[in-house]
Parts: structure tokens; sequence; C-alpha cells
């Protein structure tokens, strides 16, 4: 056991988040070996503890300095990866996502911890595998009952499942590492060099885990503390999503072509399978659906949320409050005050935090708005020539007249920002406010409604229940599925939010009414950056490559007036569609770069 002693310092020294109010917010403790770590109950308990703050996804902008680099975004800083894509656009020098993505510009040899953190990325997800493996290969000394000790294990082979996928999503197939290395120095660490897995090899290896975890983890946990524990319904929710992902264009292409023309024989191994298999679809429907079920028949509380009489607050209501049954995995974060959660993510004149240098202020893009259909469930009609001004009051109405989820998301101009507060917010382009910094037709209002400086922060949620039902319905239309169960699950979504229902016409319309569904439902969770990706339409104008268009506002007399103006443009390449591996670890000989870079 002395080899690992290194190992264990590592994950023991990180500093973990301080409060005790739920289960991802457990100290970690003092520097100890494994022997006393393990014949501890509450040392056990604290390494689980440590195990999640070190493996749990999280994607809100929080403290990047020091201690707390293990928060570094995951693929961006200052801002959400999301920017990347035709949702969002941010204002400001400090986030790396125009600076690099937008313009191309990234590429093997610049990715690293000072530009847009692929790099932490990496080493964040691995130092997550490797406290798993330890934990998972020394729980069983504990001084707990064969039960406990099955189900902890159990959920540390989700996490460690969960990081494999997290890297999956953006290289493609990844070492996989399920064991610990055991070492006798730190110069021993640069002689560790696993191989890349094929892209089938990975997602087998964490379907394969996810079904070992649901054996033993259990449907809820009784104690309030443990809220973000994962339940079973976590590994059939990751097990869904890997499935899809995988079943889905980029990976399982119809054509056998790969995203780059020039990949060789092994490149196109380890990024896809290579051959189409419609049955990858008939797996990736089965696995929504018995997240589905698991919620109906097993979870006692998993449901989508309906409560609250008006829609708006009903969805709203999803991300503000932590015990919404709706949420099957979510994550928290300590104290916000004076944090980059504050200074990215919220308007300063709301936040309470003046004078940014260097505000992300994330706009949601006219390219975005146009996803959204009016409340009655038809289309809206847009003013269109560019440049030309149309008065203010014309924003305000054809914005008012769109659907719940878009005021639940979208904080524009004479809105109030705070529900019940009273306190409406204008911007304009001359404005001497803070507030006039807006790049799209208002500002993100999902996650950050109210927040302030000093406030709770929002906790990240990982998986939610109306996702499965969308990956369920896009899965079955896939495989011409039942009409009316594709109906069904897009519209127990929809009318969840007093939508109208969608009737199946064709294959083609439904798929292209799911994407959009998908969209509007999940915006800003971080789905479309992957899901442009999977669905292979990135390189489409006005999504991730081309102009990026807002609804510009100018404090004109005797009225405002806005205009349709490009705000950015932004640059694709289809090598684009994976992330790169760093250059110096390809240059070692044991890893394979991916097609382009």
């Amino acid at each position: 056991m002395k080899g690992i002693t290194y190992y264990t310092v590592i994950c023991l020294t990180f500093s973990c988040l301080t409060s005790c109010d739920d289960f991802l917010e457990k100290p970690v403790s003092s520097e100890v070996t494994l022997d006393s770590i393990f014949a501890s109950r509450i040392r056990t308990e604290q390494f689980l503890w440590n195990v999640y703050s070190t493996s749990s996804i999280y994607e809100f902008n929080h403290f990047w300095s020091g201690s707390d680099n293990r928060f570094y975004h995951y693929g961006a800083s200052g801002s959400l990866v999301d920017v990347a894509t035709d949702a969002l656009e941010v204002e400001g020098t400090y986030p790396a996502i125009p600076n690099y993505m937008h313009t191309g510009t990234w590429n093997a040899s610049n990715i690293n911890p000072g530009s847009w953190a692929i790099e932490f990325m990496s080493n964040v997800c691995y130092q997550g595998i490797r406290n798993c493996n330890i934990f998972i290969e020394n729980v069983h000394r504990s001084p707990f009952t064969d039960d406990e000790k099955k189900s902890m294990k159990a959920e540390a082979i989700f996490l460690r499942a969960l990081m494999h996928f997290d890297l999956m999503q953006r290289l493609g197939g990844i070492p996989i590492v399920d064991h610990v290395f055991y070492v006798s120095s730190v110069s021993d660490i640069d002689n560790i060099r696993v191989p890349r897995s094929t892209y089938s090899e990975t997602v087998k290896f964490i379907v394969d885990q996810c079904d070992t975890a649901a054996r033993y983890l259990p449907n809820v946990y009784n104690d309030s503390r443990y809220l973000g524990r994962i339940v079973k319904g976590a590994a059939l929710s990751l097990k869904a999503r890997v499935l899809l992902y995988a079943a889905s264009p980029l990976f399982n292409p119809e054509d056998g072509q790969p995203y780059v023309p020039s990949a060789n024989s092994t490149q196109r191994e380890l990024t896809s399978y290579g051959s189409y298999d419609r049955d990858r679809w008939r797996l990736a429907a089965a696995a929504s659906k018995d997240v589905l079920d698991w919620a109906e028949n097993e979870s006692g509380w998993c449901t989508l949320y309906r409560g609250m009489s008006n829609p708006v607050d009903r969805y709203e209501e999803i991300f503000i409050n932590h015990t919404c049954p709706e949420v099957i995995l979510s994550s928290g974060l300590a104290n916000v005050a004076g944090g980059y959660f504050i200074l990215f993510m919220v308007p300063g004149n709301v936040s309470g935090v003046q004078g940014q240098s260097n505000p992300s202020n994330h706009a949601v893009t006219f390219n975005f708005t146009r996803l959204y259909q009016k409340s009655d469930g038809t289309e809206q009609t847009w003013d269109e020539a560019e440049g030309v001004p149309y008065p203010y009051s014309q924003y305000r109405s054809k914005l008012a007249e769109l659907e719940p989820r878009f005021h639940a998301s979208v904080f524009y101009s004479g809105t109030e920002w705070s529900r019940g507060s009273g306190k409406v917010y204008h911007f304009y382009e001359t404005n001497t406010e803070m507030l006039k910094n807006v790049r799209g037709v208002g500002f993100m209002r999902k996650f950050v409604k109210g927040v302030r400086n000093g406030s709770t922060a929002p906790r990240w949620i990982t998986f939610r229940l109306a996702e499965f039902y969308l990956n369920y319905a896009e899965a079955l239309n896939e495989v011409d599925g039942d009409r009316n169960e594709i109906e069904w699950a897009i519209n127990e979504v929809r009318t969840r939010v007093n939508m109208p229902g969608i009737s199946y016409v064709s294959k083609d319309q439904m798929r292209e009414a799911i994407r959009r569904e998908r969209s509007v439902e999940l915006a800003f969770e971080q789905h479309r950056f992957f899901d442009l990706r999977r669905w292979k339409i990135a390189g489409r104008e006005g999504l991730m490559k081309g102009s990026i268009y807002t609804l510009q506002l100018y404090d004109t007399k005797p009225e405002a007036t806005y205009k349709l103006e490009v705000i950015a443009s932004r640059v694709w390449d289809d090598k684009m569609y994976l992330y790169p591996f760093r250059q110096p670890e390809v240059d070692k000989g044991y890893i394979v770069q991916n097609p382009g870079w």
C-alpha cells in the first residue's frame, strides 16, 4: 500500500466545499493514510464526499484560482460552453470561447489553463477518476455492512463512468482508467501512458459501469442531508444519454463517412463506430424508456414538475427549487459571494456587483430566440430587414407573445428581474448603466434569476426527467417507432408549460420538431453545444458558423427603437466536431490525435 501514498495525499489535500448543507458539500479530512481512512466509518464517508467533489460535473463559473481550480469550467472560461453555439453571446474580453472557438484559432498546442481550460478539463476528470478507483478498490475494508459497501461502491463506479463520459463527449474514444496506478515517486507519473480505447470500447465501458452501479444504488435517500447523492435513476440516465449520443449521426453515420474525410482507419475507430447500425437507436430508446419507467414505477418521487398555476413560474421553479421532483441529479456549490458566478453570469446592475472589468453577461441571441413559438403554438413573425429601426413597443410586444419558457429563460428590456419584486429594468445602447451591455435580445435569466452578490449559488442540474422524454421521442422516431408513443413523449414536455401538442406528420417533420423542442426545453443547460455536434449540423449557417444576430436597442427620441444587427461572425471547421488532444501528450507517442488537428 505504501506505493499509493502520493495519490492519497493529492486527493485528500485538495480543498473541498465548506458548507455542510447537502451531500456534495461535506468537508474533507486531514492528510491520513488509506489504512486509517478505511478503518473508520467517518473517514470512509469523508473520502466518498471527496470523490463526489472531484468527480461531479460543475458547469457553472465559480472561483478559478488557487485551490479552487478544480471548478475551472470544463472547456471554457468566463462563460458557459453554449456560448460557442447560436444560443448565447457574451460581452467582455476575458471569456475564452469568443477568442478561440469563435475565431477558429484553437488547436492542439494552445489548449491550456491560461486560455480555455481543456488541459484542466482532462486533469480534473482524471483526478476524479483516480479518486473513484482508490475508493472502489478499498471500500471493502471499511466498517460498513455489505449492503452499505455495495451501495457506496456503486456511487464511485457511477462517478467514474460520468467522468469518462465527460471526456468522451468531447474527445471520442479515450484512455480508460479502471484501476489505481501504483507509483513510488512523483516522477513515475509521466511514465504512466494509457492509449486511447476505440469509441465502441469507450461506450461499452461506460454503459457496463452504469448497469453495475444501477444494481446496487437506492431509488431514494430519505435523509434530506443527502440532497445530490446518486440514486439508481442517475445511473440509468447516464446510460441513456451515452447510448443516444452513440446512436447519433456524428458517431453512427448513416453514410458510413467520417466527419473529416481524411481520417485514417485508426482515427475512424477512435472517433466513431465507422458504420451505421439502426439498432443503436433502438438501444437508446429502450434506455430512455427505462428512465421514464423508473421514475413512474420505482422512484416514488421523480416526476415532471407541474406545480404552480402560472406556466412561467412552473418552468422557472425547476431551476431555483433545489428539491424539485424533476431533478434526478444536481450538484451544488459553496457560497458565491464575490465569486466568478456573479461576475460572469449576472448583469452588473442586477447582481449588485458594479465596475466589472471583464463581464460576460450572457445574452440570448436572436438566432436562438427564433426557435421559440408563440404561446398558442404558432410561429412568430419577425421584421428582418437588417439595420432598419423599428419601435421599442414592437420589440416588447413580439417578445411578450412568445411561449412561457422564453419568459422564464430570457430577461429582456422592460421586464421584471425577480419574481414579485416590482423592479423593472430597461437597457439601451446609449444608456450609461451596466445594463446597456447586452449582445442579444436580452440577458440569460434561467438559473440566475434573483441571484445577487452574496446569495446562494444555484445548483447545476446534471440530469432531469424532461430530457429523457425528449431522448425517448428522438430515438423512437429514428427507428420509425409507434407514432402515438412519439407524440406522447414530446407532448408531455410541451403541455407541462401549457403549449399545444404536436401531431406526427412524417419522420423528417418530427425529427425537426423534437430537435427544436429539445433546444427550447433544455436551453442553456449545456446540451446544445453537444447536440449540434452529435447531429452533425454544427457547420450550418447561423448555428456554430456564420452570422449571429441581435435586436439592438437604441435610446432614440421620441421613442426608443431596435434594429436587427449582426453581433458576431463565427468560424467553423469540421475537425471541430471533436476536441484535439493536447500536443505534448500526442508527442509522447501513445495518443493518436483526432483527425484534422
